[in-house]
């Protein structure tokens, strides 16, 4: 079974993921609010090299305990074993880790990459917990067209701090294809009975 690469980010309630400079103070504090057991969960995280710069002003070596792909457009040497940065197409990385064995892959950001990998259909989920907070302007979760889909709520919580997180399938469509493909094979099938049965 492909592994599941999973989109996990805060929002505004107007749907920004950062300030305009990239800045997230106006976050609520993670572990309130179920990080740590989707952490738990997590296998492998991926994200671009500005996400985790700054990820790395928040602490010293973030996500040390899991495996770390850092995408980048110039090759770094890895500071610690488990992280490696690769300046390979975000697309064909995330193909061959779905085909690995693993756990859950946390798409962590930035927007360009989760953009791409949205458009190409290789995101299976997005859990967005959005904060009752209206920051008027900033970086969008998504701004490309690209990424027009559709979503299928699985699940959501409420928190008293009236944050609510909120869990989403993306629908495939080539799975829509399929699902119509099937359907229409079906529709000849049953015209085909009908009109023997005349």
């Amino acid at each position: 079974m492909s592994r599941r690469v999973v989109l996990y980010v805060a929002n505004s309630l107007d749907g920004y993921i950062a300030r305009e400079d990239g800045s997230v103070d106006w976050l609520f504090d993670p572990y309130a609010h179920g990080y740590e057991f989707f952490y738990e969960d997590v296998d492998t995280v991926i994200m671009g090299r500005k996400t985790y710069d700054q990820a790395l002003s928040f602490e010293e070596a973030p996500y040390s305990s899991k495996r770390a792909i850092i995408f980048s457009r110039t090759a770094k040497p890895s500071p610690y074993a488990g992280l490696e940065y690769t300046t390979e197409p975000p697309q064909d990385v995330v193909r061959k880790l779905k085909e690995e064995d693993g756990g859950m892959i946390w798409l962590v950001g930035g927007r360009e990459i989760s953009e791409l990998l949205i458009a190409n259909e290789l995101v299976d989920e997005l859990i967005v917990s959005i904060h009752p907070k209206i920051l008027i302007s900033g970086i969008p979760l998504v701004a490309s067209k690209d990424c027009a889909v559709d979503l299928k709520l699985v699940t959501y919580e409420v928190f008293k701090s009236g944050l609510v997180q909120l869990r989403y399938e993306i629908v495939k469509k080539a799975k829509d294809a399929q699902a119509a493909e099937t359907m229409s094979q079906g529709e000849k099938e049953f015209k085909s009975k009908a009109l023997k049965a005349e």
